[in-house]
């Protein structure tokens, strides 16, 4: 399932988190979850056209066919798509290497190149798990698929009842991460996302994700749905790595301005509810065992008081430790810098809450 390149830690190697073992008993099935409530649908009504039910039936045989292949042909097909569109789509494969070069500077050249290639070989078994996911995931146990390295703060906090924010970024095997989650807080979640621009495909995510306890709620809707939800008992999932097409703040990310979303800061300080940072990582030789890190939790009286561009940045700097563990498991291929202006006007006060953060780095689990 995962193939580690060899990177160095961009930071001191992290302290290690226990292994814990209390819900390795629990099942991964969650048609009993009841949504208390409502989302707008998740949707592109405008994207129902012949061309776009033929792109979805196109995507589908694609990954069922490459899903189902035996390993070694399928690390094969890998290898050539992602060199096919390392080779022709060259916009995104230099924006990985600028990325990269800023966010590891201590590699050279070669590693460098190898990450990027990895990315792409990455992005590829990413969305071939995500397939795979209701045949080798639903229905088990969450000790046959994932091992959890966690605090016992964290591990407290999921047992209080009420609501909670889980917070990752494009690392490890994000598309894999929902059914822990699901399983690990024993309550419907809700995720914010964009639809894709095919409606058909959308639709697809959707009954995926609710199979696995979490209902997509897009965008536009998040800033309703979110507290409702959160007041109602339930969790709430957020990707916050992406660059906001508007709306921005700008916060450093890997020591560079980087555009964030405005409203997540917004939202993160509204709704009073604590928020745990956490990564989903692939595990080398073990395929469909994942290492789930639950790394860091931010009490809401730590966000009171400060401002969207130092909430993006306490964000940007759990998610840089999230990267650190395992940068060959990254999503390096985004853009993030675009638009951004090359310094800060002022640097982000985020007061104490950054300070003394243990779990940063990319040491190896301990169990």
């Amino acid at each position: 399932m995962a193939e580690r390149t060899h990177v160095s830690a961009a930071t001191a190697p992290a302290d290690p988190l226990p292994r814990v073992r209390t819900y390795d008993a629990r099942p991964l099935t969650f048609d009993h979850f009841v949504w208390p409530v409502d989302a707008p649908p998740f949707e592109d009504p405008e994207a129902r056209r012949l061309v776009h039910r033929v792109e979805y039936a196109a995507m589908r045989g694609a990954l069922r066919l490459g899903a189902a292949l035996p390993r070694p042909l399928q690390a094969g097909l890998v290898r050539a798509v992602a060199g096919l569109a390392r080779r022709v789509d060259r916009r995104h494969t230099a924006a990985a290497r600028d990325f990269i070069a800023t966010a590891l500077p201590e590699l050279d050249a070669r590693d460098r190149e190898r990450l990027v290639r990895g990315s792409w070989r990455h992005l590829l078994r990413v969305a071939l798990a995500a397939e795979g996911v209701p045949r080798h995931v639903l229905g088990r146990t969450f000790g046959d698929v994932y091992d959890l390295y966690t605090t016992p703060e964290i591990e407290a906090q999921f047992a209080r009842p009420g609501g909670v924010v889980c917070v990752t970024a494009h690392v490890g095997y994000w598309e894999v991460s929902p059914p822990a989650i699901s399983a690990l807080l024993a309550r419907p979640c809700y995720a914010v996302g964009k639809a894709p621009r095919n409606d058909f495909v959308a639709q697809h995510v959707r009954r995926l994700r609710e199979a696995q306890g979490m209902r997509l709620v897009p965008r536009n809707g998040a800033m309703q749905v979110v507290p409702a939800a959160l007041r109602a008992g339930c969790a709430a999932g957020l990707l916050l790595d992406h660059r906001p097409r508007q709306k921005a703040v700008y916060a450093p990310y890997f020591g560079r301005p980087s555009a964030c979303d405005r409203s997540a800061g917004v939202l993160l300080r509204r709704v009073e509810a604590p928020v745990v940072f956490y990564g989903c990582y692939g595990l080398a030789g073990a395929p469909w065992r994942f290492e789930l890190r639950c790394t860091r939790l931010v009490r809401p009286e730590e966000l009171q008081g400060l401002d969207p561009e130092a909430i993006a940045a306490l964000v940007n700097t759990e998610l840089e430790a999230l990267v650190r563990h395992r940068p060959d498991q990254y999503f390096w291929l985004h853009d993030r810098y675009r638009g951004a202006p090359p310094a800060l006007d002022r640097v982000p006060n985020v007061g104490p809450a950054l300070v003394g953060h243990p779990h940063d780095g990319n040491r190896e689990p301990q169990g």
